[in-house]
């Protein structure tokens, strides 16, 4: 498979702007809310240029995904759109100097290497659940040494257990969760996007900008990538689980990290991380209980094993939604739970909660009518 002439003129343009902006940008005075643009930019021109450039390579090693059962794309659809998300990341802090600045970004992206050359193997050879989770609890051990850590338990020893037990399943269940909703093209990316622009502009609220600057670098990856995923034709090119996994785990850190209540505000740092990220925790709540509820799953092996077009994208496309309106759908559910975060700056905790109660509400009657309509029509 050769590289066509119009994807080289695409990615000689994107290649030759990055490295014009890696030129300019420490020769111009950027106005300070202006800042985030770079890092959105270099990120972007990064992921867009290499995505022509990695797809016959991956052609030619294998790493694309052919149609089966539970796929129904048509042709093989290289697996590099992670890949290529992780280049311009890992371009954008090395250029920056992120890892230098804070220990926990240098501990992230140890740990994303790790995940993104994980799912690089599963993409190519279908590895078991096993190995998989076992890659992730290293990377969970590598940030949680280089200071990733919830810390709102008490100062005992049993408290730092129950803080490296919460992180874990934290960061892991997200990590999978975001995985679960790569089914359907535009909608990781897209769903990426609003959660690193809502934690972006919370830390302009809490006086965070460094976060700002990671949260645009995150999201201008995912700008860059969805050119060829998310379009009137077919997608060209897919995240493959080392974007998925890559993606979620990433957010999951930054969730983390920064303090989004300001100062000892320990609610706001709770809830506003689980109202941003409120779709792909209820996606990962909703699919456990209804496949114990129905017997499809009696332990945690055959939750990791079981694969089920039983996702809330699934549900919605079986529904008479198109791609397009499944992951609008979607994206404005994430939207509303990401502006409720955004509307807690300074609130009192006993707001957050109530705030935190609405998101539940919500996510509850949008399952409770998904089965409704499913079980009446279908």
């Amino acid at each position: 498979m050769r590289i066509s002439r119009k994807a080289a003129l695409r990615t000689g343009a994107a290649l030759l702007f990055a490295l014009l902006f890696i030129y300019l940008a420490p020769r111009i005075d950027t106005p300070y809310w202006l800042n985030w643009s770079g890092p959105f930019l270099l990120s972007a021109l990064v992921t867009f240029g290499l995505i022509p450039l990695l797809k016959p390579l991956a052609s030619r090693a294998g790493l694309v995904d052919r149609p089966n059962e539970r796929k129904q794309h048509e042709g093989a659809v290289p697996l590099v759109g992670g890949v290529a998300i992780y280049a311009g990341f890992l371009a954008v802090n090395l250029f920056y100097g992120y890892h230098e600045q804070d220990l926990a970004v240098r501990g992230v992206l140890i740990a994303a290497t790790m995940l993104v050359a994980v799912g690089v193997v599963d993409d190519l050879i279908d590895l078991a659940p096993g190995p998989k989770l076992f890659v992730q609890l290293a990377a969970v051990a590598v940030v949680i040494i280089d200071g990733v850590r919830v810390t709102f338990m008490p100062e005992t020893w049993w408290g730092d257990v129950l803080e490296v037990l919460i992180t874990t399943v934290w960061l892991v269940g997200m990590t999978n969760a975001m995985n679960f909703l790569d089914g359907i093209d535009g909608l990781a990316g897209t769903l990426t996007i609003i959660a690193a622009g809502a934690f972006g502009l919370v830390a302009v609220q809490t006086d965070q900008p460094f976060f700002l600057l990671l949260c645009a670098a995150l999201a201008g990856g995912c700008a860059g990538f969805l050119p060829y995923n998310f379009r009137r034709q077919p997608a060209s090119v897919f995240l493959g689980d080392a974007g998925a996994t890559l993606l979620g785990f990433s957010l999951a850190s930054i969730a983390i990290v920064g303090e989004w209540g300001g100062p000892g505000s320990v609610s706001l740092d709770v809830v506003v991380p689980l109202l941003i990220l409120g779709v792909p925790i209820f996606d990962t709540t909703f699919i456990t209980i209804t496949r114990v509820a129905e017997g499809r799953i009696r332990s945690v092996r055959e939750w990791l094993e079981y694969t089920g077009r039983d996702h809330i994208h699934h549900r919605l496309l079986k529904l008479g939604l198109d791609r397009y309106d499944t992951v609008g759908f979607v994206c404005v559910i994430s939207s509303i739970l990401a502006l409720s975060a955004l509307t807690l700056h300074n609130a009192e905790g006993h707001l957050a909660v109530l705030s935190l109660v609405q998101g539940i509400i919500i996510l509850t009657l949008v399952g409770r009518f998904m089965l409704f309509v499913e079980r009446r029509y279908h």
